[in-house]
């Protein structure tokens, strides 16, 4: 697919077909060659790019949600960054949508590359996104917000990178001044990050700039207390802990929120989780919220 023979249209067309029956081949190696030679498109003729966009969006998006192989996921998503970086916002078209959904449904997935390129293609559309676009992609930030705070604490130390990244560059969306900057002074740079000063910090803004933001944090994370990673359960205990520190108006939020369990009897629950440091943050959680009472009354 580098190969500049590529440039001439009668050659071009003929591979461009033969990629796409191939796409859709029984055997999931082949799909995965045809998805990793559509996407080196990019190397072979980059001024033809623009030109197939949409005929290669279609089969990238398609080969997202694969549902035999997670290599030939994998792959697309591998083809996607290529081809995204490309490109600029209007080139993208309504695949635009579709391509947003469809990332976002693996920013929890158990495999670590997914999880991992997910996060690189949200930034991606991150940088993309200036107008056409802005209003749609602040709302797939606002509904996953919450799970990109989760993950900079990700078992996985390179898919914490990676998402770190991302929910910088996605956080201007939320459309808040003052918690764009106090975030910023937590990852800007190369510093270690200091996760629970950071949780702080952004249930404190939240307090005094968007108490619906807040109530979806809430929300959010009392999800998270049943997930399958054990580090992403303490991340979320830690989390909710936040809401009890002064000045976050946690009150105001509970009277807000739908009724449902509260965090304080999930934390009870999770006391009696499989993993003991999900056990002791509980704990410890339930002990600041709860000062001089016995727990379990």
């Amino acid at each position: 697919m580098s190969d500049p023979m590529l440039r001439e249209k009668k050659f071009l067309k003929p591979v461009l077909h033969i990629l796409e029956e191939k796409s859709h081949d029984r055997n999931s190696i082949v799909r995965q060659m045809a998805v990793r030679g559509l996407g080196n498109l990019v190397y072979g003729a980059p001024e033809k790019l623009k030109k197939h966009k949409k005929f290669l969006m279609v089969i990238l998006i398609r080969a997202l949600s694969d549902p035999f192989s997670s290599e030939v996921i994998g792959e697309s998503m591998k083809a996607v960054a290529k081809v995204l970086k490309e490109l600029k916002e209007k080139d993208i078209g309504s695949s635009f949508r579709d391509l947003t959904q469809e990332i976002r449904t693996y920013f929890d997935n158990e495999d670590d590359a997914l999880r991992l390129w997910s996060f690189v293609l949200f930034g991606i559309l991150a940088r993309l996104t200036k107008r056409k676009w802005k209003g749609y992609f602040a709302e797939q930030v606002r509904q996953s917000w919450v799970t990109l705070l989760l993950h900079l604490q990700d078992p996985n130390p390179r898919v914490s990178v990676e998402c770190r990244a991302t929910f910088h560059l996605c956080v201007p969306f939320l459309g808040l001044k003052r918690l764009q900057t106090a975030v910023n002074e937590h990852l800007d740079g190369t510093a270690e990050l200091k996760p629970e000063e950071l949780q702080v910090d952004i249930c404190r803004h939240l307090a005094k700039e968007n108490a619906e933001l807040l109530e979806n944090l809430y929300k959010s994370t009392i999800m998270y207390f049943f997930s399958r990673w054990e580090e992403i359960r303490a991340v979320a205990v830690k989390l909710a802990g936040s809401w009890h520190y002064p000045g976050t108006h946690r009150q105001a939020a509970y009277e807000m929120a739908e009724p449902g369990p509260s965090s304080d009897v999930t934390l009870q629950f999770l006391k009696k989780d499989p993993s003991p440091s999900v056990q002791l943050v509980a704990t410890e959680v339930l002990n600041d919220i709860c000062p001089g009472r016995v727990l379990g009354e």
